[in-house]
C-alpha cells in the first residue's frame, strides 16, 4: 500500500474533525458526569433504621443508605444442606452427541484440500432447571418484596449424583450480607437499586464517581479515528490524483 501525499495531507484533517467532535462529545459527558456528582455528593447518607424509615416516610429524595441485607425466609432443597435467598438446581444427564468437522489436509500431490468428518464427544446436559427464592428481604430491619435490592450473584454449591450419568448441581445465594444502596425514599418505600457488597458509603460514592465513562470514551473514539485513518489510506482514493 503507498501511501500520497494528498491522502497524509487529507487524514490530518480527518483527525483534526475527529478530535474535535471527540471534544465536543467528551464536555457533553463530562458535564453529566459533574451533574450526578452532584447529586452523589448532596444526597442524605444513613446507617440507623431509625433515619432510615423517617427518610422513606418523609420523602427525603435521594440517600445512601449502609446496612444488613437479609433474607427473612429462607429456601433450600431437602438433598442438600444450608438456607440460601435463592437456589437453583439443574438436573443434569452426560449425553453422548456427535458433530461434524471441516479440517485441510495436502494430498500426495501438495495440494491443499478439504474434508470432513464425524466426532463424538460427551458432554453434561442441562434437562430441567428449578428455581426458589425468598418472598420478603429486609434492609436495616424494614421489610421489602424480593428483588427490591437484588443480592450478589449465586454462587456453586454441590453436586449430588443420582443415577447413571445424572446428577444435579447446585448453585445458591446466602442470606446476610452487609453494603450500600443508593435510592430514593419516598412514600414510605425506595426504588428499585444496586446493591454494593461489603463497601461503605464512603467507599460506594468513590467507586460511583471515578470518571471511567471518559476513559472508556476517549478508548473507543481513538479507536474508531484509527480505524477511519487506516480504512482511508487502503481506499484507492483515485479522486486525489
Amino acid at each position: 500500500m503507498k501511501i500520497k501525499k494528498r491522502e497524509v495531507i487529507l487524514s490530518i484533517v480527518i483527525i483534526t474533525i475527529m478530535v474535535i467532535i471527540g471534544l465536543v462529545i467528551s464536555d457533553k459527558i463530562n458535564q453529566s458526569l459533574l451533574e450526578q456528582y452532584l447529586e452523589y455528593d448532596t444526597a442524605v447518607q444513613i446507617d440507623t433504621e431509625e433515619l432510615f424509615r423517617y427518610g422513606m416516610s418523609t420523602n427525603i429524595g435521594n440517600a445512601f443508605v449502609y446496612g444488613d441485607l437479609k433474607a427473612v425466609d429462607t429456601v433450600s432443597f431437602p438433598e442438600i444442606e444450608g438456607k440460601y435467598s435463592y437456589i437453583k438446581k439443574e438436573e443434569q444427564e452426560y449425553r453422548r452427541h456427535t458433530r461434524t468437522k471441516t479440517e485441510k489436509y495436502k494430498d500426495a500431490n501438495g495440494k491443499t484440500r478439504t474434508r470432513t468428518k464425524t466426532e463424538t464427544y460427551w458432554s453434561w446436559d442441562t434437562m430441567r432447571t428449578e428455581r426458589k427464592n425468598s418472598k420478603k428481604i429486609s434492609f436495616l430491619n424494614v421489610e421489602f418484596e424480593y428483588g427490591k435490592i437484588p443480592f450478589p450473584p449465586s454462587q456453586y454449591i454441590s453436586t449430588v449424583k443420582t443415577g447413571y450419568h445424572k446428577r444435579n448441581v447446585y448453585y445458591g445465594t446466602g442470606i446476610q450480607f452487609k453494603g450500600t444502596i443508593y435510592t430514593t425514599l419516598k412514600n414510605d418505600t425506595i426504588e428499585e437499586t444496586p446493591f454494593y457488597e461489603n463497601q461503605t458509603i464512603e467507599q460506594t460514592i468513590g467507586r460511583l464517581e471515578t470518571g471511567a465513562e471518559l476513559v472508556i470514551f476517549w478508548i473507543f473514539w481513538i479507536l474508531l479515528t484509527v480505524g477511519v485513518v487506516v480504512g482511508f489510506y487502503y481506499l484507492e482514493n483515485k479522486w486525489l490524483d
